[in-house]
């Protein structure tokens, strides 16, 4: 198991970095160059890692791009429906994200019929901590992912920032939604709850955007919408469980509509 750990943390490494050299990636890892070196081989030698041209320096192989895009395209294949039936149901816009480097990353959008339209486009990078997408994600990564992904996000925010995004991604877990009141945009409201896969981790999130006054105004009603859109869809994926379901009929009943 802790061979499987340490590759894990060799992939991790790459995080903020293209290439690295062996020497790099042996002191971000925590193991001396020969272990290292055996670990990259095997990883080499199966596609998750490669190696440049003159063999002083690696990235990360396509094979594991491949596994990431084989993952993502389920994820938007199997929410479609679901964004399909949130826009039909409140006529706004439906956002599928997921959560890359530390930004969200929109993969799927379907666009309300109204006059009044976001400024996300598909493909379009966000940061993390000002989206209901993001903040929902991020509240439910596990541990050792939210040690790294979490800590770099902090790092950019003030001490009142980082002590706040820590109070709502609390909230968050409790609730099982996260909301952005035009924190992103001005004028535009969102809220937004995480799809998990089978094994229990949040792949992407999905949320509803508009107008912030109409959005906030229907916030129970858009909430427990989006909460069961996410459910289907992490089911779709595998997922037996519901993180939040314990205590979300409450907090429905006592704090959403407020």
């Amino acid at each position: 198991m802790e061979a499987v750990a340490k590759a894990f943390e060799v992939l991790e490494s790459f995080n903020g970095s293209e290439e690295l050299t062996l020497n790099e990636i042996s002191q971000r890892v925590g193991l001396n160059k020969s272990r290292t070196f055996r670990l990259l081989y095997t990883m080499a030698e199966r596609g998750y890692v490669e190696r440049n041209q003159d063999g002083s320096r690696y990235r990360l192989g396509m094979k594991l791009f491949e596994r990431a895009s084989n993952v993502r395209r389920d994820v938007k294949e199997i929410a479609r429906n679901s964004m399909l039936e949130l826009n039909q149901k409140f006529n706004e816009t439906i956002n599928l994200g997921v959560l890359e480097n530390g930004h969200v990353v929109y993969m799927d959008i379907v666009e309300s019929s109204r006059p009044f339209h976001t400024s996300a486009t598909v493909g379009c990078h966000m940061p993390t901590h000002v989206t209901s997408l993001g903040k929902a994600i991020l509240a439910f990564i596990p541990a050792e992912e939210k040690n790294s992904t979490l800590d770099k996000i902090l790092a950019g925010l003030s001490s009142q920032e980082s002590q706040e995004l820590q109070r709502e991604l609390d909230q968050v877990r409790r609730r099982g939604y996260a909301v952005d009141d035009e924190e992103n945009e001005a004028g535009v409201g969102c809220i937004g709850a995480p799809i998990f896969d089978a094994s229990g981790i949040p792949v992407g999130a999905m949320s509803v955007s508009g107008s912030a006054h109409r959005i906030l105004t229907h916030r129970k009603m858009i909430a427990e919408a989006v909460l069961s859109a996410c459910d289907t869809v992490s089911k779709g994926l595998g997922f037996r469980g519901s993180p939040w379901q314990s205590n979300a009929p409450q907090v429905l009943r006592s704090a959403i509509g407020k």
